[in-house]
């Protein structure tokens, strides 16, 4: 079993920044369908270009949080605990 003793927060925040987007861009295109159904089309573009940029930021901020937390916590009572092969 190998420790997992810190995460560099930098690289939290990049990787989700990314994943957090992307995320985003699916929310976004869906709820874009969805408000054309609905004939709000301005909404539907509005969306479209501001949930991956909000899904992105957000998630990245809260995830380089969370891995600050993990330093701090991992760091008195041991990391998380995986097995590699």
């Amino acid at each position: 079993m190998k420790k997992i003793k810190s995460l560099e927060v930098k690289s939290v925040f990049r990787v989700s920044l990314i994943l957090g987007a992307v995320a985003g861009a699916l929310v976004g295109v869906i709820i874009m369908i969805a408000d054309f159904v609905d004939r709000r089309f301005l909404e539907g573009i509005v969306t479209l270009f501001l949930a991956p940029i909000l899904y992105g930021v957000v998630g990245a901020l809260v995830n380089a949080f969370m891995a600050k937390i993990y330093n701090l916590v991992a760091g008195r009572v041991g990391g998380i605990e995986i097995e590699l092969d």
